[in-house]
């Protein structure tokens, strides 16, 4: 029988590279060369390995724990979105002035009005236009915003339907603008703070000792990270204001921690250990 030379059986063979199928190598008399194929990528981008050290956080708990002030730990300059009647009054002028020693910051509020006891869907429209615009703005000359979500999420149902109950109301426009919100501020790489009021939770027709957060349900799937504060008046003066991260979604082995006088740039290199104190000034 005749053989066969190399030569003769390498002849235009070819083979698959199976770790990469798409790959395919050609193997002729006098060479071996690889033909790659091009990947039509269409609009995928290459995954943008740098971090930005912002935060998209919601801070809850019951009134007067610390919540605003908190926020006014984030670097400025600062502005704030407020529908809350009581507004920052005895919390935001230690902070312009600076704080503990520390550098006085530029911070600026809008205060709006709304009160749905005697104001119709018209007026709600009117005040939630005027609050995105202004959000809008607050983006493009900020580096933190910090914004009263439950009472923003009322207003918001309420331009949406007025005085008629929300129950069996089609939620999908309202959810889709108001996550819209939240990923604007991710877009623009700021710091926003969405502070929440309580209630006290009832299961099963029963009320609890917990508590529950109001405004947009959404939120805490959506935010990096939730924050719970809390006031106690057992402990000595300067070690009252307590924050509990109960979730963090860039760093798991934090969930559950409660500190004392936590600062927002404490709470961004716990967030991101590799992160300096520089990093979120």
């Amino acid at each position: 029988m005749k053989q066969l030379s190399l030569k003769s059986r390498l002849k235009d063979y070819e083979f698959s590279d199976w770790t990469r199928p798409w790959v395919t190598l050609s193997v002729g008399v006098a060479s071996m060369s690889a033909k790659v194929k091009t990947v039509d990528w269409g609009n995928f981008t290459p995954i943008n390995k740098s971090i930005a050290y912002r935060l998209i956080y919601r801070s809850f708990g019951w009134d007067k724990v610390g919540k605003n002030h908190f926020g006014y730990t984030m670097p400025s300059p600062i502005v704030g979105l407020y529908l809350d009647p009581a507004g920052t009054k005895g919390v935001v002028e230690k902070f312009i002035e600076g704080y503990n020693g520390g550098p006085k910051k530029e911070i600026r509020e809008i205060q709006y009005r709304f009160n749905k006891k005697w104001d119709d869907q018209d007026k709600a429209k009117e005040v939630r236009d005027q609050w995105i615009k202004d959000y809008q703005h607050g983006l493009t000359i900020a580096k933190s915003i910090q914004i009263d979500e439950s009472e923003l999420w009322e207003l918001c149902r309420f331009a949406e339907w007025g005085r008629e109950s929300n129950k069996g109301q089609e939620y999908g426009p309202l959810n889709g603008m108001y996550r819209g919100l939240i990923q604007d501020a991710f877009d623009a790489s700021v710091n926003l703070q969405l502070v929440q009021k309580v209630k006290v939770k009832w299961v099963k027709g029963e009320s609890t000792d917990q508590m529950e957060p109001m405004g947009f349900k959404q939120a805490g799937n959506i935010v990096q990270v939730s924050l719970e504060h809390r006031y106690d008046p057992d402990e000595t003066e300067n070690e009252r204001f307590k924050v509990k991260i109960v979730n963090a979604r860039q760093n798991t082995s934090v969930w559950g921690q409660e500190f004392t006088n936590l600062s927002f740039g404490e709470l961004g290199q716990l967030v991101y250990p590799d992160s300096q104190e520089s990093d979120w000034q």
